[in-house]
């Protein structure tokens, strides 16, 4: 198992892009995809919907990057399932899908390119508005470059060096899916936790420089700790959904 930034600088021992004949489990969900496109679209248009801009602020401009989280890493949000009973019934159905959002890309916006959280993992995209397609609008894993397409799934593993842009006049708009590889389904509640504990992390570095510039040891202490945190809150959180919604 490679986890960022505790494990090494990169990870680049993974295929670019999976086809989903080569995942058994992604059937389950093309099979709804045009189901779970209505849901979206539908959410999306109304007053109540509220997405927040992805917390790592240096990694696109202009708040052009924004999520809607479902589910994050084992964890449901609180009501945020309620307008999408397709959905939902897929993740009730395969535990080892671990984090679902609607992902929103702006006009003009390019996501920088970055190593993801790890290698246990694929994340997949089911395309639900895709404005264009190559070169105005697209998906780069190392070297090699897809397009996204409606109601189909786009996937890789996070661990690989990764980018995306939205060259176009109209808004991007994904599912995505973070699922479990089926080698480490024995592993995945640690998973959960490890990439977790880092994504508090890395919001404690966004938010202080102080905790950014301290030595690596010391942020191993802090990511331990979060770790064990995230553990004993999990019972509460299993039950009740995340203590705080975020995206």
């Amino acid at each position: 198992m490679w986890f960022a930034y505790f494990s090494s600088d990169s990870y680049q021992d993974e295929p670019n892009f999976f086809s989903e004949e080569e995942l058994s489990w992604s059937s389950q969900i093309t099979s709804k995809a045009v189901l779970i496109k209505s849901e979206v679209e539908k959410m999306v248009k109304t007053s109540s919907f509220t997405s927040k801009t992805y917390f790592i602020e240096g990694l696109a401009e202009n708040n052009g990057w924004k999520t809607f989280s479902f589910k994050t890493w084992g964890i449901e949000v609180k009501g945020a399932f309620n307008n999408a009973p397709v959905l939902h019934a897929i993740i009730k159905n395969n535990p080892n899908i671990v984090s679902v959002s609607i992902n929103t890309l702006n006009p003009g916006i390019e996501i920088k390119p970055h190593y993801g959280d790890s290698n246990t993992f694929y994340r997949t995209h089911l395309g639900i508005k895709i404005p264009e397609g190559l070169p105005k609008c697209g998906f780069k894993v190392n070297k090699e470059s897809q397009p996204w397409e409606e109601n189909k799934l786009l996937t890789f593993v996070d661990g690989n060096f990764h980018t995306a842009w939205n060259h176009s006049n109209t808004e991007r708009i994904i599912v995505v899916f973070d699922v479990i590889k089926d080698e480490f389904q024995s592993k995945r509640r640690y998973i959960c936790f490890r990439v977790r504990s880092f994504l508090i992390l890395q919001l404690l570095f966004e938010k202080s420089k102080r905790i950014n510039n301290l030595p690596k040891w010391m942020h191993r202490i802090f990511a331990f700790n979060l770790f064990c945190l995230l553990v004993v809150l999990y019972p509460y959180q299993k039950l009740f959904g995340t203590i705080k919604k975020h995206n």
